[in-house]
């Protein structure tokens, strides 16, 4: 009976272990989450107004969904390689700089047919943050490939402290 407690412990401290080192890579299934419903909603919104540009967001759905495979995996592969996420949000990026650069110039009907020439405002507005929090995703990636995250200080604390 004694010797079945430390498997216990062992194991629970494993499944502490693989859910902190999931953990590290949450931010970025949350941007997904977030970039993911934003180009569903742009979808939406372009079907009545159906051009070529809509397929846009159609297209970035399918990559969130591979970038949310990947990060799915995160959980059995502990490896710190984001290699599908960093493609996927360096073509966000590209969209994003695209939609600010149409915004500037006044020509957001091409990508975004539903709103009008008054809400241009808006659309840079929107375009411009979703593309500082992908170059804010680009650089927490490039720390974490590089081991320099501030999650990776706080885990090898806990497995320091044997994980209590």
């Amino acid at each position: 009976m004694k010797n079945s407690k430390p498997v216990y412990s062992l194991s629970k401290q494993q499944v502490a272990q693989n859910s902190m080192l999931f953990n590290r890579f949450m931010f970025f299934r949350y941007v997904t989450a977030l970039f993911f419903f934003v180009n569903l909603y742009w979808t939406i919104l372009s079907i009545a107004h159906w051009t070529v540009a809509g397929m846009i967001p159609i297209l970035l759905m399918v990559m969130d969904g591979c970038i949310l495979v990947e990060q799915t995996q995160k959980y059995w592969q502990q490896s710190n390689r984001l290699k599908v996420t960093k493609c996927g949000l360096w073509i966000q990026v590209v969209i994003n700089l695209i939609g600010v650069i149409f915004a500037l110039i006044g020509q957001t009907q091409y990508i975004v047919p539903f709103m009008n020439q008054t809400g241009h405002w808006l659309l840079l507005g929107l375009f411009t943050l979703g593309l500082l929090i992908c170059l804010y995703a680009q650089r927490k990636i490039w720390l974490i490939e590089h081991d320099q995250d501030k999650y990776l200080a706080y885990l090898k604390a806990f497995e320091g402290t044997g994980g209590k």
